[in-house]
């Protein structure tokens, strides 16, 4: 071993890495840049945007409890589905479904506290998650809540329902924002490049050159007639015409401040790609044209690979309490709000859906899906039709 570094580093020459002998440029983390916290991330354009359109989507959609029977399955009533549509009071399904999935996509963990009267759930309601520490003890986890005041009480989990993103412990979830603050630091820096290149900025859009002219009252008077006749937007694009020997000369914007243009574009797109939402749902730049068929798959794609994996976590996490749900018992969001077809796709399905032989619905159930008032007197499937002469056959 001591042959070995003798020859990798001889007597007099220092070949050792360190953050003193290597460009700053070259190490990681050593370009300063804004701390991205989840309360700093919604001041993020696109990042709200990108937490707003998975949250509205999500709280858009019914949450349904179900029983499991030998024929399927049927809807349940009861304290449970009251429980699910009204949480809490003054809160609405989706205001509790909205907020667990931004909690979600900021911290990684959602805490949804049960609040009991007498042994029993009556409410529910999201726990701020900086307010929530988890540790494992006896293999079994406990959650230690701080108050507004400072006090602290320990729960477990039949006093706590965890909802956990992508973990690598089991035991908490990953932000996507502390795992991806470079992205967010670099769209917030740029950002504020923008809102101080154009507060600072004193660069003209342009230079009045006067010939033989150095007395300061007609350098002034030039001035405010020029501005006086095209600075304002009733003034754009108007015809300028001065006497005497005035040239005006333009100045364009550099390269570098037209290339930030393009970042803030790729800036967006990564962000979108963080969240795993479609650029196209915040805005952002696609790459290509959108036209009525790739937009009705890319919606499509947002439902089954942004939105879905979150439900799931939702509907898992609800449905695996015992205080809300029995053995047989459990809880799934309906997608067909989004995944509604239009009235054209819609009909034909319908039709082949009444057939008389091969369909599977009547009316009255496409009247309820379409949420259309139940008929004075429900018409029963119609007799399949016989040609003449067909049942001498």
């Amino acid at each position: 071993m001591r042959w070995l570094t003798r020859k990798l580093a001889p007597s007099g020459e220092d070949r050792a890495l360190t953050r003193q002998s290597v460009p700053p440029t070259l190490l990681a983390g050593s370009t300063p840049g804004p701390t991205v916290t989840p309360k700093s991330a919604l001041s993020i354009a696109d990042a709200y945007a990108c937490i707003r359109a998975l949250a509205d989507a999500a709280a858009s959609l019914p949450l349904v409890p179900y029983r499991r029977t030998p024929n399927g399955r049927q809807r349940l009533g009861g304290s449970t589905a009251d429980l699910l549509a009204a949480p809490a009071p003054a809160t609405t399904q989706a205001n509790l479904v909205g907020q667990i999935v931004a909690h979600l996509n900021l911290h990684g963990n959602a805490y949804v506290g049960k609040y009991r009267a007498g042994g029993r759930v009556e409410s529910l309601g999201c726990l701020h998650p900086e307010r929530v520490t988890v540790e494992l003890r006896g293999g079994r986890a406990l959650y230690t809540v701080t108050d507004a005041r400072g006090g602290r009480q320990t729960h477990t989990d039949r006093d706590i329902i965890h909802v956990r993103a992508l973990s690598i412990d089991g035991l908490l979830g990953l932000s996507p924002v502390a795992q991806c603050r470079e992205a967010l630091g670099l769209s917030s820096t740029l950002v504020e490049h923008a809102a101080r290149f154009f507060q600072n900025d004193a660069r003209p859009s342009g230079i009045l050159k006067v010939e033989h002219g150095d007395a300061g009252d007609v350098m002034q008077d030039l001035k405010a007639r020029w501005e006086q006749g095209h600075t304002g937007l009733p003034n754009a694009h108007r015809v300028a015409v001065m006497a005497g020997e005035v040239e005006f000369l333009p100045i364009s914007m550099p390269a570098d401040d037209a290339q930030f243009l393009e970042q803030r574009k790729l800036s967006a797109t990564e962000i979108a790609r963080v969240f795993r939402v479609p650029p196209w749902i915040v805005g952002a730049d696609t790459g290509g044209s959108m036209t009525y068929s790739n937009t009705e798959q890319q919606g499509l794609h947002f439902v089954t690979y942004s939105l879905r994996p979150w439900l799931v976590l939702i509907e898992q996490a609800l449905s695996a309490d015992a205080d809300l749900f029995g053995e047989s018992e459990y809880c799934e969001f309906l997608l067909d709000a989004l995944l509604r077809a239009d009235s054209a796709t819609r009909s034909e399905v319908y039709t082949r859906a009444l057939d008389p032989v091969t369909g599977w619905l009547t009316r009255a159930e496409v009247r309820r899906l379409e949420n259309l008032e139940p008929e004075a007197e429900p018409a029963e499937r119609a007799a399949p039709f016989v040609p003449i002469g067909a049942a001498d056959d």
